[in-house]
């Protein structure tokens, strides 16, 4: 079994053949054509969020912005409210520290607690998901790490967010989305159209360093990403990938 994030990057051909126009040229006109600045209470663009040269490791405070944010809503209230508990802080630095820990293994170099410029860059981030919530009009239908069952050499999956009937994958970083963020992204919406419940009609990137997501409609863009294929089509070509019998995992990295 390997996770949706080494698919993701690997079996070139067979994304190549599913995907023929998924081209640096297409990951271009996704940056720039589906990008909306996240805009304060007076329409304001938000600035995308600095790091700080005493911060350890961006990708631990990412996850604790994440963690942070998932927080106010199973709890109802805001993110300031949050911060204020020293529970809560402490929580969320544990599970920022096993999370990284987990799919960086022996390459983890990272101590508890946070120093005081790692908690305030977090929070600074994990704000950046209220104002998103707030546009998006839908705390009331949101789920973190909603569970995806896995298929064929694919284990279970756990995405990152869902807002209604739109999957958002989470890319707090300083880079545009590249073509394995987006073959990440289809993986989820195949497994779930699997199971037979096809949730989400709508995907796309929340990036909230950068302050910025990208949005866009499911059949639409893998229709143009495979060159006229509908989403259907090309979700049971992944799905008969992953579950046949010959291919060597690990001869594919």
């Amino acid at each position: 079994m390997i996770s949706e994030r080494t698919f993701a990057r690997s079996f070139t051909n067979f994304w190549t053949e599913l995907l023929p126009l998924l081209t640096p040229n297409f990951v271009h006109i996704i940056n720039n054509g589906y990008k909306v600045l996240l805009t304060n209470k007076f329409g304001e663009p938000i600035e995308p969020i600095e790091k700080n040269e005493k911060v350890r490791k961006p990708a631990v405070i990412a996850e604790f912005a994440f963690y942070i944010a998932q927080l106010s809503i199973l709890e109802r209230t805001e993110i300031h409210d949050v911060i204020k508990e020293k529970i809560y802080i402490e929580k969320a630095e544990q599970y920022a520290y096993k999370e990284v820990k987990r799919y960086e293994g022996a390459n983890f170099d990272f101590s508890l607690p946070f120093i005081k410029e790692e908690i305030e860059e977090g929070l600074d981030i994990a704000l950046n998901y209220e104002r998103f919530f707030e546009v998006k009009n839908g705390k009331q239908n949101i789920e973190f790490g909603p569970k995806i069952k896995g298929a064929g050499f694919l284990s279970e999956c756990k995405a990152d967010i869902s807002i209604g009937n739109t999957l958002y994958e989470v890319k707090t970083v300083d880079r545009n989305i590249a073509g394995k963020d987006i073959r990440q992204l289809i993986i989820y919406l195949a497994l779930q159209n699997n199971t037979g419940n096809r949730r989400w009609k709508y995907a796309g990137f929340f990036n909230p360093r950068q302050s910025i997501y990208h949005e866009f409609n499911v059949d639409e863009i893998i229709n143009r990403m495979s060159g006229g294929k509908s989403s259907l089509e090309v979700f049971q070509d992944l799905i008969d990938f992953v579950s046949l019998r010959d291919i060597q995992i690990d001869s594919s990295f």
